[in-house]
């Protein structure tokens, strides 16, 4: 047996909850996989985990064995991937996750400065608002707005953003600027967000006297981030999206801020990755590179 590939296959399948993803992560046959896991519970002597045709869950023993080898794979990692940098010229596919908002309106006009710097990355975009796992989707790093959710993750704040409520030049010239919320439930279309995980829809959230108001009836909505502010481009009503992504068709005039004073939730966006055993020199590159380059405009 190799005790090692034992112990990595075994934490591949408790990761990725699936035979068959582990064989993919590890590059292995599913057979290959079934087999190191036997090897690994006879040389301990106990069941590490326990299979239905449906799922898989670990035994106590499984449980306590996972935390403790983790922190051991985890020094090993990286071990290895240190003195595999030293000196290597950064170089591989690189795949990062994010919501199509930042994406195209964020992350796109700045991503050729990285480009040219590391030429030798091949950058690998998933772009939509389906959350995704990291571990299991093959996933470096994604960029995401909110708290963190997932504390098993780690993040590094890129900046502060803040939502902003804002209409076309031509949809308020028809409509009317609203004075406040009254005027904005009764007189104006509402653009909104719903999620395309859940179809859950995301209210719109403003702050007035001292109290949180939230506005979730829609005349339209998208789960798309990147459809939501086109459709407020081209004049279908008001809505809210990020400051950090208006910010370019408010300074073009495309669109136009509102009921400013009613909205002042903010929020982080941040570059979210796996623990430091998942990193290599390509991701840690590209990390760095985010941070720097955002903190100096924000």
């Amino acid at each position: 047996m190799d005790h090692l590939l034992a112990i990595r296959t075994f934490q591949r399948i408790v990761e990725t909850r699936s035979f068959t993803k582990a064989a993919a992560h590890l590059s292995l046959p599913r057979s290959t996989v079934s087999k190191n896991l036997k090897a690994l519970e006879a040389h301990l002597g106990t069941k590490l985990i326990q299979r239905t045709t449906r799922s898989i869950a670990l035994t106590t023993e499984g449980a306590e064995y996972y935390r403790r080898i983790s922190k051991l794979v985890t020094q090993l990692d990286e071990t290895e991937g240190a003195m595999r940098d030293i000196g290597a010229a950064a170089k591989g596919r690189l795949r990062i996750d994010l919501h199509s908002s930042l994406a195209n309106f964020v992350l796109m006009p700045v991503l050729e400065e990285f480009r040219e710097r590391y030429p030798h990355i091949q950058l690998a975009l998933g772009i939509g608002d389906r959350p995704v796992n990291l571990i299991e989707e093959g996933v470096d790093c994604a960029i995401r707005a909110g708290e963190l959710a997932d504390s098993s993750l780690i993040a590094r704040t890129l900046y502060k953003d803040r939502l902003i409520t804002c209409a076309s030049p031509g949809y308020l010239e028809q409509c009317g600027v609203p004075k406040n919320l009254s005027d904005l439930e009764n007189g104006h279309n509402i653009v909104g967000y719903f999620s395309a995980a859940t179809g859950e829809a995301w209210p719109l959230r403003f702050r007035t006297r001292g109290e949180d108001k939230q506005l979730g009836a829609f005349d339209i909505s998208a789960n798309d981030s990147a459809a939501l502010i086109s459709m407020l481009v081209h004049g279908m009503g008001i809505g809210q999206t990020h400051a950090s992504v208006a910010r370019r068709f408010i300074e073009s005039g495309e669109l136009v801020p509102v009921l400013e004073e009613l909205t002042h939730r903010q929020f982080p966006v941040s570059i979210i990755y796996p623990p430091a055993r998942q990193l290599n020199a390509r991701v840690r590159i590209f990390i760095d590179w985010m941070v720097a380059r955002f903190s100096e405009n924000n």
